[in-house]
């Protein structure tokens, strides 16, 4: 999931606040399921002051890319690749991860049949592999991991790589064969195996990741933390909110939790493993 926030004084002096959100990095959500959530989240927040809320989501991560990099965005929900990417845009002093799950950070993992025989990542050299849009840290993971062993990026080392909306479609497409792997997150998997037992019998886990944060909301230099301040009681303590309780049911939405540059550390030095290994393949 991306999105980014423009704040801006509107003609009738209310203050505008501009969110756009890119189609193929939204996590796990339709793309009006995203407009109900981020609404609900902000007319509670912001009911008592003389805001307005305006959403639009564009096709790409580029053309969000474009709007942060030119100034005319205010803040951002991105992946952590995409912050580490970006950190000369945005404040090294207010960084939140949003949580999905029991923990601000997840674990991805790499699923295959347990009756596929397959057991090693070379096994999986030129077979299908399918990973839910937004998993960008996932596979990050992926690629150094392929890269260490000797073998090429995954999409050169599969014949095809599927992206799907949904995390538990891509569960299900490998649980009936369409696919031979699935790149998804620990919390997904335990998801969908409670709502049908054969899940967990039937697929098998052949690499997981460090706990790795998977979604974070970065602000620009110079972005004043009023809004960030206000918002941080209300993420962090939706039961206390009747109207926004559902959203942990129906989104899987935890909240948001402030966290440091030490939180990036793990996926920082892969970062800095994949640019290496990158180069490696390239001088050879």
């Amino acid at each position: 999931m991306f999105f980014l926030v423009s704040v801006s004084a509107a003609a009738d002096d209310r203050t505008v606040i501009r969110v756009g959100g890119s189609a193929e990095s939204t996590y796990d959500m339709r793309i009006a399921d995203l407009e109900i959530l981020i609404s609900l989240l902000f007319n509670e927040m912001y009911k008592d002051e003389n805001n307005q809320l305006k959403i639009k989501i564009y096709e790409t991560d580029q053309i969000l890319e474009n709007q942060l990099t030119s100034g005319k965005l205010d803040a951002s929900f991105m992946s952590p690749v995409f912050f580490l990417n970006n950190i000369e845009y945005l404040s090294r002093e207010h960084i939140y991860a949003i949580q999905h799950g029991p923990s601000i950070k997840s674990k991805y993992i790499l699923l295959v049949r347990r009756d596929s025989g397959i057991n090693s990542l070379e096994a999986l050299r030129n077979k299908k592999l399918i990973v839910p849009t937004g998993h960008m840290v996932g596979q990050r993971y992926l690629d150094v991991e392929l890269m260490r062993a000797g073998m090429p990026v995954a999409a050169e080392f599969f014949s095809e790589v599927r992206y799907t909306a949904e995390t538990n479609a891509a569960i299900i497409n490998l649980f009936f064969g369409q696919v031979d792997a699935a790149l998804v997150t620990d919390f997904s998997f335990e998801v969908a195996s409670e709502l049908n037992r054969q899940i967990p019998q039937s697929l098998l886990t052949i690499l997981s990741s460090p706990p790795l944060i998977h979604m974070v909301i970065g602000m620009r230099k110079g972005f004043s933390p009023h809004l960030v301040e206000k918002y941080l009681p209300f993420a962090e303590t939706l039961n206390d909110f009747p109207r926004l309780r559902y959203l942990k049911k129906n989104f899987r939405f935890e909240g948001v939790k402030k966290i440091t540059n030490d939180d990036f550390r793990t996926l920082g030095r892969l970062n800095k493993e994949y640019a290496k290994l990158k180069n490696k393949v390239i001088s050879q």
